[in-house]
């Protein structure tokens, strides 16, 4: 009975030894995830696409009815900040 036990402690070590490797794997891979550039490129990513959804159609063409009145408001701002500035 005595070898049975010995195989069985050392699969069990085996066992232990893997479940570590898995372990260390996921906690470095953690690590990498909440690296805080590595969330500033997904948000950016994220966004990016968001966007490019609003402004884009699934073609890829301008969407005006969404971009031309952005652009007016930005060159009304643009504009009331030169005139404060020269008065």
């Amino acid at each position: 009975m005595a070898p049975q036990d010995n195989a069985s402690a050392a699969q069990i070590e085996k066992n232990i030894e893997q479940a570590r490797a898995r372990l260390t794997a996921t906690v470095d891979e953690l690590a990498y995830r909440v690296t805080p550039a590595n969330v500033a490129k997904r948000t950016m990513a994220q966004a990016k696409s968001a966007f490019d959804s609003a402004t884009r159609t699934p073609e890829g063409e301008v969407r005006y009815e969404v971009v031309a009145p952005v652009a007016l408001a930005v060159v009304g701002l643009a504009a009331l900040a030169i005139y404060r500035r020269v008065s």
